[in-house]
């Protein structure tokens, strides 16, 4: 009775496919990265966790910085720099409304970064390129002056945010090397 090698051969290579995306997907978090996360408070939390703490905090004394990018959150103390990927399905944009002073930002720099309207209630609408709403609601500015919202990957849109009676509006997009932080053109008239 002759084997059937080629259905041999390839049971064998899906399985070493999926044992290599399975090692690639889950890598282990080494010994140095998460004594570097206890030491600023955030191991065991997630990606969405340690943005939270980290971009509703103003000052930090241990001197953490943190900045987002579309791909990955960063943290560094001048001696240690860890990487931390966001999800694959979700983008993170942090942006800033103002009446008369901000700064120009691409990426945002959860630790530094300081918007106008401190602790402020907005009104946010978020939508798709097809005008599909995915945030309308009432939003509070952080201590830093900056609302941050978790968005679906790889699209474009717009941002409206109102205010006491003034309104701004900009486009965004959220794909791979798509700025994490909106600023100047949010001044609202």
């Amino acid at each position: 009775m002759k084997k059937p090698s080629g259905l041999i051969l390839t049971a064998l290579v899906i399985v070493v496919v999926i044992a290599v995306a399975v090692f690639l997907v889950k890598k282990p978090v080494s010994q140095s990265d998460t004594a570097f996360l206890e030491k600023y408070g955030l191991s065991g939390l997630s990606v969405e966790e340690m943005v939270q703490k980290l971009d509703s905090s103003v000052s930090d004394p241990s001197a953490l910085r943190a900045g987002i990018t579309s791909d990955y959150l960063i943290l560094s103390d001048g001696s240690s720099e860890v990487r931390v990927a966001l999800p694959k399905d979700k983008f993170y944009l942090s942006f800033a409304p103002y009446i008369s002073q901000t700064h120009p930002c691409g990426t945002h720099n959860l630790t530094s970064c300081q918007g106008e309207l401190v602790n402020t209630e907005i009104h946010t609408v978020i939508t798709d390129k097809e005008g599909k709403e995915i945030v309308n609601s009432n939003l509070t500015t952080m201590a830093n002056g900056f609302a941050g919202v978790w968005l679906p990957r790889n699209i474009d849109g717009t941002v409206s945010v109102s205010y006491n009676g003034k309104a701004a509006q900009a486009p965004i997009s959220t794909y791979a090397g798509s700025n994490t932080c909106l600023t100047t053109a949010l001044q609202l008239n």
